[in-house]
């Protein structure tokens, strides 16, 4: 496994050399234009979206728990860790 791992980060940085030499190597600004739009998308994309969706729900579950009141104080939390774990 740590090998794919390995042979993939090989492949992206020999891809991103190859990108980088041609984009020195154009002079079509239209070419250049749309490269530049697709990586601005790339920067521009938000977190949130980058989130897998089983922790987007999760915060959003605990923001719906917190607006209706389903949360408990420090003190609550750990005077039930004392009652229950004794110390």
């Amino acid at each position: 496994m740590i090998s794919i791992q390995h042979d993939q980060k090989m492949d992206i940085q020999a891809l991103k050399i190859d990108l980088v030499q041609k984009i020195l190597s154009t002079n079509n600004p239209a070419l250049l234009s749309r490269v530049n739009t697709i990586l601005k998308k790339e920067v521009d994309k938000d977190w949130w979206d980058q989130l897998p969706v089983e922790v987007q729900e999760s915060i959003i579950e605990g923001i719906h728990d917190i607006e209706t009141g389903k949360v408990f104080t420090h003190e609550q939390v750990m005077q039930e860790a004392k009652q229950k774990y004794g110390f």
